[in-house]
């Protein structure tokens, strides 16, 4: 499901960083304590303050961003994406100085109009890399914005571990792990509201074995859900590789009301390697653009994301390249409301 990043030759990760080993035991010990911290955070939610009745999210976005290193790794790909941003009138830019192309993981956290939340990019998956893909998050932050209200806060996030649904922002509870948090804990749960001015809803994650096929070191909530409007969700299909794990993050989204649609495939030998990857898609304003693949699930997962957003165009953009180093079209890009403030 998730490879490890081979964006160019000589890319490696140290496995040891990112286990969390568990036995059976300590899997059903963590999962009571997650549902009594479920009950905790029911009673916190109301009692939050300053909290938008509707986040900002992509409907209300009108430019995209890519990485300057996305020319460099991937040119054809480049060539091809950057073509069907000018033939669907979706407004683009690069930014320069940046490591890797995954964008969306260092970039700042559009708030509203003029709001942005910056915090620490250090991902565990990335810490044997030394600076080589290391993207200073609060430099590239100074270079692109200008002139609007930047709120610095020494917090580590993945950018595609933040996921706008309606009123509320979702991530995956390795942000705990990445923080040196227990799970749950009440008062850094009221904290990442106060950061990102929002109700949170937090999905389970799990990584026993980096080494695994399907192993999900990266934690990042774009690779499970995307909100489709109102009260609609998709979600991958992350039943087919953690059954289980799938029935809670429905049950979690499904609690406060959100509709579920998982995308699951009906076609002889699936392919696991890319069938995941589809529920990464971009969104800008009524436009999206979906990542496929060659295979036969494509066909299924255009209709699924074309029925959950009557009103939007949808087009395919094959991608097989960068899906095999574990990311698709979301996480190479960076969609903002762009105003007068913002470099070119």
């Amino acid at each position: 499901m998730f490879d490890w990043i081979e964006q160019i030759p000589g890319a490696t990760l140290d496995d040891s960083e990112v286990v969390v080993p568990h036995s059976y035991e300590e899997a059903e010990r963590l999962r009571q304590e997650i549902k009594k911290q479920e009950r905790h955070l029911k009673e916190l939610l109301p009692s939050l303050s300053g909290i938008p009745v509707d986040n900002f999210n992509d409907t209300m976005t009108n430019f995209v961003y890519i990485s300057d290193k996305l020319k460099e790794f991937y040119p054809r790909t480049y060539s091809r994406l950057t073509k069907l941003f000018n033939e669907m009138d979706i407004e683009w830019g690069e930014i320069e100085g940046t490591k890797d192309i995954w964008i969306r993981d260092y970039m700042p956290i559009q708030i509203s109009d003029d709001r942005f939340i910056v915090y620490n990019y250090n991902p565990d998956y990335l810490k044997d890399s030394g600076e080589d893909y290391l993207t200073n998050s609060y430099a590239i932050a100074e270079g692109s914005l200008n002139h609007c209200n930047k709120e610095q806060y020494d917090i580590t996030f993945d950018g595609g571990n933040i996921v706008t649904c309606a009123e509320y922002l979702v991530l995956t509870d390795k942000v705990f792990q990445e923080n040196g948090k227990e799970k749950y804990d009440p008062d850094f749960c009221d904290y990442i509201s106060h950061v990102l001015d929002s109700r949170v809803i937090f999905l389970p994650w799990h990584c026993d074995n980096p080494q695994k096929p399907n192993a999900d070191v990266y934690g990042h909530a774009d690779g499970l859900i995307h909100w489709a409007g109102d009260n609609r969700v998709l979600m991958s299909n992350h039943r087919d590789f953690f059954p289980e794990e799938a029935d809670e993050i429905r049950y979690r989204l499904e609690a406060v009301g959100f509709e579920v649609t998982e995308m699951l495939f009906d076609v002889p030998n699936p392919n696991s390697d890319f069938n995941w990857a589809y529920i990464n898609y971009l969104q800008v304003g009524s436009k999206i653009i979906v990542p496929t693949f060659g295979i036969p699930e494509d066909k299924q997962a255009l209709r699924y994301i074309r029925e959950a957003n009557p009103e939007c165009e949808v087009r395919g953009f094959r991608m097989r390249d960068i899906a095999k180093n574990g990311g698709a079209l979301h996480c190479i890009t960076w969609n903002i409301k762009k105003r007068y403030y913002l470099s070119n």
